[in-house]
């Protein structure tokens, strides 16, 4: 097999789908499609040479004999339903569709993955083999992205550098459920007619799916063919991992993706996470807790002072996880949500704690440690419990600990072979966000020498160069895309002065002191004179086209 699943004009992502929803007229369900057209390219250039073919096989739009449909329900949709309707696009899909070219008997991609999955040893599948085997060609690295933000119960972890496809023990019998309901109920039908491919997504199909009784708003009641669905996949129970690290180039998006997963998995109930800064100075007494010395004032308004136990952030949130555990009826995920945790020793942050992140297949700690003294009293106090129930501690399966990592950063420290191993390492591609910064133009240069350049282009052509033989920058070092923060981007040209004097401290600064120390001369090639950072500076202002040697921006 030999063909490309997905167009490729962007990645797979609710900002995209929203992206090209945006792009329909009003008016778009009474026009035909030579009428339509000439307005959608009007606020999308290009889309109906390009764009429309993702649009046409996310199920979206359909133009056969010159007609224009558009899946309007779409539009009444808020961003958590956007989402279900990825889950349900991405289960029900099939490929070659109607507009994918291949000559292959057309098959649906997640059902599929699912009978190997079930049928392997371990139920795990090597993703790259399975894409081989079925697919072939391209779109690879899309459909990959598809089924880590949207194929539950299906999971994807790295294991020595491969990408394996698995389903966990607790969800097989849900995941069988959800392929004989799939398969009996989405068949594909004729998979050379578009407008069945359209209708295909249609809000009937969409209500089907998910057990929706269609004449209810979504929001609604849920029931139907997939009742208690919750318990074995889609809850936030096996949505994502319990002990994850999100890890990537500088201005990849880990702590933006980080924050916008944590609003899925808690939604707004601040008051179920905590977030933490790790630093060089960070420690176990400050992570667990200990006791310290607090003020208080006693009755005649004299300040004394008294030792007691002062909870961390993880002592917290284990008390709020075990405090709702009680409420057999409410169970809520609590989250720790840690930046930059290898900025500290994590092990003797974690201490002893460190043991608690071995999970079993129900992802609760599979082996507990003893509480100590100091620790046992507290929780006694706060949890009004016997010492007999606190004696040993466990990490329930709805307490949650994410973290973001740079690796390239200095100052940071190693991690060792036994702590990684209790983590889910996920990792960010330099170039995975870059769709979310392609309209932004800045400013470069200063005076009669400014030029106006998009920063994903400059923001490339430096990558390209770093990669170069001349540098040979491990890619952990890279631009990502919000290596600039997104309201510099936004903000680029309403002071351009200010905006080149923070580009310098903010990219050439990088570039100078932690990237290419030793060979500066190696990516700043277009400099001449000394390797002074003020030297470059000036001529980033005076001859910025010059300074990376880049002409052609």
């Amino acid at each position: 097999m030999s063909f490309s699943p997905f167009a490729r004009f962007r990645n797979f992502t609710l900002d995209n789908l929203k992206a090209l929803l945006d792009v329909y007229p009003d008016a778009a369900r009474t026009m035909e499609w030579s009428e339509a057209s000439n307005e959608i390219e009007q606020v999308s250039r290009g889309y109906k040479r390009t764009s429309y073919q993702q649009a046409c096989q996310f199920g979206l739009e359909d133009r056969g004999d010159n007609r224009f449909r558009i899946q309007n329900y779409l539009f009444t949709f808020d961003d958590e339903n956007l989402k279900r309707y990825l889950e349900f696009w991405i289960k029900t899909y099939y490929a070659p569709n109607p507009y994918v070219k291949g000559e292959d008997e057309p098959f649906i991609i997640y059902c599929e993955m699912v009978k190997e999955i079930l049928a392997s040893p371990n139920h795990e599948v090597n993703f790259y083999d399975f894409f081989n085997k079925w697919i072939g060609g391209k779109s690879d690295d899309i459909l990959l992205n598809a089924i880590k933000n949207y194929a539950e119960p299906i999971k994807v972890k790295n294991v020595s550098g491969e990408e394996i496809l698995y389903i966990e023990n607790n969800n097989v019998e849900g995941a069988e459920k959800e392929l004989s309901y799939i398969e009996l109920h989405m068949p594909i039908g004729n998979a050379g007619s578009r407008s069945e491919f359209f209708d295909r997504f249609s809000f009937e199909n969409f209500c089907r799916f998910f057990g929706i009784d269609c004449s209810l708003p979504v929001q609604q009641e849920e029931k139907g063919h997939l009742a208690g669905k919750i318990n074995f996949y889609t809850g936030y129970r096996s949505q994502f991992p319990c002990n994850r690290i999100i890890f990537g180039a500088p201005g990849t998006g880990k702590s933006y993706t980080l924050n916008k997963e944590k609003d899925i998995l808690i939604g707004q109930n601040d008051l179920n996470y905590e977030r933490v800064t790790f630093h060089p100075n960070y420690s176990y007494a400050n992570f667990v807790g200990t006791y310290k010395p607090v003020s208080y004032k006693d009755e005649d308004g004299k300040e004394i002072m008294k030792y007691e136990y002062v909870p961390g952030p993880f002592m917290r949130i284990y008390v709020k996880v075990l405090k709702n555990s009680k409420d057999k009826n409410n169970i809520q995920p609590f989250l720790l949500l840690i930046e930059e945790i290898n900025r500290a020793n994590v092990a003797a942050v974690f201490g002893e704690v460190f043991q608690l992140l071995d999970r079993d297949e129900n992802n609760v700690s599979e082996y507990s440690i003893h509480a100590t003294e100091d620790m046992k009293k507290y929780l006694m106090e706060e949890l009004q419990c016997d010492e007999k129930d606190v004696a040993e501690i466990k990490i329930p399966d709805n307490m949650f600990i994410w973290a973001s990592m740079n690796s390239a950063d200095q100052g940071v420290f190693p991690m060792d072979t036994a702590f990684k191993r209790r983590w889910d390492f996920e990792y960010i591609g330099v170039d995975d966000e870059a769709a979310e910064i392609e309209k932004y133009v800045i400013p470069i240069g200063m005076g009669e020498h400014r030029k106006y350049v998009k920063w994903n282009d400059l923001r490339m052509e430096i990558n390209n160069i770093l990669l170069s033989d001349a540098c040979k920058v491990n890619e952990d070092k890279l631009l990502g895309p919000f290596f600039i923060s997104k309201s510099m981007l936004e903000n680029a040209c309403k002071d351009e002065d200010k905006f080149v004097k923070a580009f310098e401290g903010k990219v050439l600064m990088y570039l100078f002191e932690d990237v290419v120390k030793m060979r500066p001369q190696n990516i700043f090639a277009g400099h001449e004179g000394k390797m002074t950072f003020s030297g470059i500076c000036r001529t980033f202002e005076t001859e910025c086209e010059r300074l990376f040697g880049i002409t052609d921006l």
